[in-house]
């Protein structure tokens, strides 16, 4: 088996061996069907990247690492994310798994995934400064029609592919 040995630490709870880290991101790309069934792109947008750490914190800080983790799962507040190839800097703990066996009896060995969190900020303005942005437009006096049944608001007879099914 082969480690990692690079510095990780998880909202500050330091891990002693990394055994893998698998990173996640993913673009999700609108879909939207048109004619004849086929389908057209016309945006997408970055979904929410993914961290997944196997690893393994020594002996005399086993018990102490697993409440830490936890309690960063349990108290959802951002943390950052050490990793070999990035530091994520607002993560939430997603999932947490430790595992205990005769291999790792005295060590904490736990696998933990984080999500990434994307923070935004936004902004209220006032109205618009222009008077042609803010104008209501003036359609006149609008008439009521009546609609003989029938017929469609245009005045042309409306035919139905249900009639005569019930």
């Amino acid at each position: 088996m082969t480690c990692v040995l690079l510095s990780r630490d998880i909202g500050g709870v330091f891990i002693d061996v990394v055994i893998s880290e698998q990173h996640e991101s993913e673009l999700e790309v609108a879909q939207h069907p048109i004619e004849r069934g086929a389908e057209i792109t016309d945006h997408a947008w970055r979904k929410a990247r993914t961290v997944t750490l196997e690893g393994v914190i020594a002996s005399e800080r086993a018990r102490a690492g697993y409440q830490a983790l936890f309690a960063l799962q349990k108290k959802p507040e951002l943390f950052t994310l050490v990793t070999g190839l990035e530091i994520y800097q607002t993560m939430l703990l997603q999932s947490l798994s430790a595992e205990r066996s005769a291999e790792y009896s005295q060590v904490l060995k736990f696998t933990a995934t984080a999500q990434e969190v994307i923070v935004v900020s936004t902004q209220t303005t006032g109205r618009s400064s222009t008077e042609k942005a803010n104008a209501k437009t003036n359609r006149g006096e609008v008439q009521a029609r009546k609609v003989e049944p029938g017929l469609t608001p245009s005045g042309q007879r409306a035919e139905t592919i249900l009639q005569g099914a019930y």
